[in-house]
């Protein structure tokens, strides 16, 4: 199970997107956003960032992120992942691979 969250700049938090079946993940990305994939089964919490995204939301986002791990399990962990600098784990993920 996989849950995604958008980072709204003006709240400075991460609001749960719903996701429809049958769209792939990959879709999501946006160069203009932050998303957060909480990953329960690989127990990994992704936080990906767009490329147009200012430095300080990548700071608050980075706080906010351990808030949501948090929510499902203490234990996952958090990997940053830029915008075109993609791990092959993430694009396999989000359904790039």
């Amino acid at each position: 199970m996989i849950f995604v969250y958008n980072f709204n700049e003006e709240l400075g938090e991460f609001i749960e997107i719903e996701i429809k079946e049958n769209v792939p993940l990959f879709e999501l990305l946006d160069s203009n956003k932050i998303l957060l994939f909480v990953d329960v089964h690989g127990e990994k919490v992704w936080v990906w960032e767009g490329q147009n995204t200012s430095t300080r939301m990548k700071f608050i986002s980075a706080q906010e992120a351990p808030k949501i791990r948090d929510k499902h399990d203490f234990g996952f962990t958090i990997s940053s992942v830029d915008d075109g600098d993609e791990t092959a784990a993430f694009k396999i993920l989000v359904g790039l691979i």
